[in-house]
């Protein structure tokens, strides 16, 4: 292992090497602090001065860079939103205190739902595949229901597009890292003519378990492989129909950590997980009349999850908790250009499937089955609108609502009796834009929304050694009143954004203690109160050179009990310094950290706080008609030994990635 003063003198080395030889070329180049563009919010584009509430951007290159090509560590550089933990393997985010059933996972729009108690739904899809990410910080939206109290993550995927002349495009990646050790690999190729474009795309992860500092964090590992087709053909100039298939499948993917309830060597392992997602979309632009673009879209997806758990207890040899979500949904969706209203209304409807089975391997050969969850369906229909109004130059109202209504069966096991629910929900925003100054913008949003149950919080049933968590399916929706206020400046060379906002739920949802001290069951707590500041800067300061920072402080408390709510992310921010030229250097060093968090609820530990030095360069350049990229990049330079408050390891103390040196060939044409 390098020794921390090797680090830092290769960190500056490629830094100061790169600049250098940058400085030597004569055309520098211009760059601007362009304002980010978002479609998910909305439903159509807007840049993030413009749309009242929290919203974010990552796209591919951030990616890349990424430890890992992490879309949990991607994320998080966007203020307010924070990886959580578990396996490195498709690790969760808390979005402003709020995480898990609270969040929407969307990929290209279609909704994602599966179990997330162990987290999974991030390791869906290969992060090389990804164009760019989009999140939605709070229930600003009425384009998603039930669920978004806490947000939107919503994974918008490479694709093709229509040319007058056929032509061929594809990419080749090969990426080493240290820590975790292993290899990543990325294909992608497609066929773009006048009326039609295809494309195939593929890859494959394959990494050990990594380090904290000079401790092995046992079954960490991971592998998966994902295959992607997708498509575009165009009927007529109006009429478009696009299609995807993706399938992925994971082996021998660690859950470091097993459980406080379980002895040290009882680790979780998914032996295997997979997904698939096809979806049909069909859009019509007509060229006249008030309808600008009119969207009928259909999909299916399934997950797969299969679980080992080994050596428990005695005298269970292994238990393997084994569940299928699938989801059928789709919408209809139209956009109108009404006078000075930009309207997006539409219907959209989902229907979650998921059957369960758990079998205790004992060790004298005996096998016991049972169901720990009910086969439960959940359906939900919805009717919404979004309005952009134009009230002038300086002035833009937006109105959004939407109507739900949810109904939820579940068959008889032992442990629940058969059942139905329905459930009315219904969200309400409203949200303001003054453009009160040149290159000064202000937003206002007031926003109202719920959050029904789901089938895990109604009817999971997990034994974790001698601890049990179990649903309650007399559980009352969650109700939600959001503020947020934002100030935004936007000049050729200098973005600088901040907000604060406020999120008032009611009947709270979380794991509650009852007569048993070893059974804890899902309950409506009350009232929770989450608020908090954002900044967000980007100034480019000289020629080719930008620095960038951002804050986030966020403050949650259970009114009813007045003490911390339990996943909230202390205060952290992010400053770096980058230089990029035209001839293809570039270089950057950054210092993620996060203060300590001691404002925690009775029975949890505090976690001191941290700081990082990671730093990357790359070459990017043209060889035999070929775009060629290669990069460095050094994270955790110093060794830091530290750990992450929210990392939902159940319980387990666990030290995040130490020192990591990832390199990573690219070639495109």
């Amino acid at each position: 292992m390098f020794s921390h003063f090797s680090r830092l003198c290769l960190c500056a080395t490629l830094f100061c090497g790169l600049s250098t030889s940058a400085f030597a070329a004569q055309d520098q180049g211009t760059t601007y602090a362009l304002d980010p563009v978002v479609v998910s919010a909305r439903g159509v584009e807007s840049t993030l001065s413009q749309t009242p509430g929290g919203v974010g951007v990552v796209d591919k290159e951030e990616i890349a860079l990424s430890p890992k090509a992490s879309i949990a560590d991607a994320l998080s550089r966007i203020p307010g939103v924070s990886k959580t933990g578990e396996s490195p393997w498709g690790q969760d985010v808390n979005i402003r205190g709020m995480r898990g059933t609270s969040v929407v996972f969307l990929i290209d729009g279609k909704r994602i739902n599966t179990a997330t108690d162990i987290n999974a739904q991030m390791g869906f899809i290969n992060p090389s595949d990804i164009e760019r990410i989009e999140v939605i910080k709070g229930p600003i939206s009425a384009l998603y229901g039930t669920g978004s109290t806490g947000g939107v993550i919503n994974i918008i995927t490479k694709k093709g597009h229509f040319s007058s002349t056929p032509e061929m495009h594809g990419e080749l990646s090969g990426t080493w890292s240290s820590n975790p050790e292993g290899t990543d690999s990325y294909g992608r190729a497609n066929y773009n003519a006048e009326r039609f474009w295809l494309q195939l795309s593929g890859g494959t992860r394959d990494h050990m378990s990594y380090y904290g500092g000079e401790n092995l964090m046992e079954n960490s590992q991971f592998e998966d492989i994902q295959g992607r087709i997708n498509g575009a053909f165009r009927w007529t100039d109006e009429l478009t129909t696009e299609f995807q298939a993706m399938v992925l499948e994971g082996n021998d993917i660690g859950i470091p950590g097993g459980s406080k309830s379980m002895p040290a060597n009882a680790p979780v392992t998914y032996p295997r997980i997979g997904s698939s997602l096809v979806s049909l979309d069909t859009t019509w632009t007509p060229k006249n009349g008030a309808l600008k673009e009119l969207l009928a879209s259909l999909y299916y997806s399934l997950n797969d999850r299969r679980v080992r758990i080994d050596n428990p207890m005695p005298p269970v040899l292994k238990i393997t908790p084994n569940a299928s979500h699938e989801t059928v949904g789709g919408k209809i969706q139209g956009r109108w250009q009404l006078g000075e209203h930009q309207l997006v209304s539409g219907f959209d409807a989902w229907k979650w499937h998921m059957r369960s089975w758990r079998s205790k391997y004992l060790r004298n050969g005996h096998i016991l089955e049972d169901q720990p969850t009910p086969n439960t369906t959940q359906l939900s229909l919805g009717l919404y609108a979004e309005d952009n109004w134009k009230l002038n130059e300086a002035w833009t109202l937006n109105l959004g609502a939407r109507l739900d209504r949810v109904n939820m069966k579940n068959h008889e096991t032992p442990q629940y009796e058969e059942g139905q629910s329905n459930d009315w929900g219904w969200n309400a925003h409203a949200g303001l834009t003054w453009d009160f100054a040149e290159n000064w913008s202000q937003t206002f949003i007031a926003a109202t929304s719920y959050r029904v149950p789901d089938i895990m919080d109604r009817f999971k049933n997990i034994k974790l050694g001698s601890a049990t968590i179990k649903g309650n399916p007399d559980l009352d929706p969650e109700q939600s009143f959001f503020l947020e206020y934002g100030l935004h400046y936007n000049t050729g060379n200098l973005r600088l954004s901040g907000s604060l906002f406020h999120n008032l739920v009611s009947e709270y949802i979380t794991e509650g203690a009852t007569a048993d001290p070893n059974v804890f069951q899902m309950e409506n707590v009350g009232e929770a109160q989450i608020y908090g500041a954002e900044l967000e800067a980007k100034w480019f300061f000289a020629p080719g050179w930008s620095t960038y920072a951002t804050l986030a402080a966020t403050h949650g408390e259970d009114r009813n009990e007045d003490e911390a709510l339990r996943n909230i992310a202390p205060l952290n921010g992010l400053l770096g310094l980058r230089y990029d030229h035209s001839t293809g250097f570039w270089a950057r060093v950054e210092t993620p950290w996060a203060a300590g968090q001691s404002d925690v609820p009775e029975g949890m530990e505090t976690v001191d706080g941290y700081m990082l030095v990671n730093a990357a360069a790359g070459y990017d350049f043209d060889l035999w008609k070929l775009q060629h990229s290669v990069s460095l990049v050094l994270n955790n330079i110093l060794d830091t030994r530290y750990e992450n408050y929210l990392a939902n390891s159940r319980g387990m103390e666990l030290e995040e990635p130490g020192f990591c040196a990832a390199v990573t060939y690219a070639v495109s044409f």
